[in-house]
């Protein structure tokens, strides 16, 4: 009889113990799973640290000089650190060819716009899959004209558009773009300073009047192209001819007589107007207009009356 108490008695407090350790078990499982969260207040305090840390990498990474930082951050997981890395023109040519090939093509079109960029990183974006990166490095001035070559039969025409209006696009290609079959492209070749005189000649006599004002207004046009636009019948157009700086003396003398006040406001405005052209004007039936000429035309007066009296 004693002994079955003793047994009794040892098997509640092995009961005991099993649930002691039980409850100790789950106790311990809670304090772990509770070590790893985290309260609203702490998110929200590490979620600033980390966008204010992002800031300071990204005003780094487009304010510094040194090629060893520009190198490391071009690593760096947050893709807007990298594409200011990629914009900024001192950075290495070994982190921009790598940056070239980056997932995020906001980040390779940065590299496109670069003005260092490397001749290799240019080949790579030439066939880009992304038309923004196209577009980017058809607007970039410093892209060698074999890209511009390429990218000027671009499917795209965006992208030709931008070759059109490139500086840097060889002539032969702005010939060819001249007869393009978007109407935006030749109108955009016919506002590119280097587009060739033969080019700027036929745009000048088109029958669609935006582009011989763009002719007009282009600022590679030619004394003699200008001239030819005097008596256009558009009223853009010869006001743009008249504040164009190329426009020679007798064309402005010419202009200064027009019936359209608009007309004979952009020769008062021309820097370059002629004192002929400045005496007509000074008795301009438009108040603002005799007003800006007599102003323009006193001041030569005086320097040639103090420079006469000088002799």
């Amino acid at each position: 009889m004693k002994r079955m108490q003793v047994f009794r008695s040892f098997g509640v407090r092995v009961c005991v113990l099993i649930c002691l350790l039980g409850s100790a078990q789950i106790s311990f499982a809670q304090q772990g799973a509770d070590s790893t969260e985290v309260d609203d207040r702490e998110f929200i305090r590490l979620l600033q640290q980390a966008r204010e840390l992002n800031e300071e990498q990204k005003w780094r990474a487009g304010h510094t000089n040194n090629p060893r930082i520009l190198m490391r951050l071009a690593h760096d997981e947050d893709s807007g650190v990298r594409f200011v890395v990629a914009f900024n023109p001192v950075t290495p040519s070994q982190a921009l060819n790598m940056l070239s090939q980056d997932p995020n093509e906001t980040v390779r079109w940065a590299v496109a716009m670069n003005a260092n960029i490397p001749d290799s990183a240019m080949l790579r974006l030439a066939i880009d899959y992304a038309e923004i990166v196209r577009l980017g490095l058809a607007a970039n001035p410093k892209v060698s004209p074999e890209v511009l070559r390429n990218l000027a039969s671009d499917v795209s025409v965006t992208v030709r558009r931008k070759v059109a209006g490139n500086p840097n696009t060889p002539l032969v290609m702005l010939e060819i773009l001249s007869e393009d079959e978007e109407r935006s492209v030749r109108l955009t070749v016919a506002g590119n300073p280097n587009t060739p005189g033969d080019v700027m000649d036929r745009f000048s006599v088109e029958r669609d009047e935006a582009f011989r004002i763009a002719t007009a207004a282009n600022t590679g046009a030619s004394p003699a192209l200008l001239l030819g636009l005097v008596f256009d019948s558009s009223i853009e157009v010869r006001k743009r001819a008249g504040a164009h700086k190329n426009m020679p003396g007798p064309g402005l003398r010419r202009l200064a007589e027009d019936s359209e006040v608009e007309v004979r406001r952009g020769v008062v405005e021309n820097a370059n107007t002629t004192q002929v052209a400045l005496q007509v004007l000074a008795f301009d039936q438009d108040a603002k207009i005799k007003r800006q000429a007599r102003n323009r035309l006193g001041q030569i007066l005086k320097k040639q009356i103090a420079e006469d009296r000088e002799r």
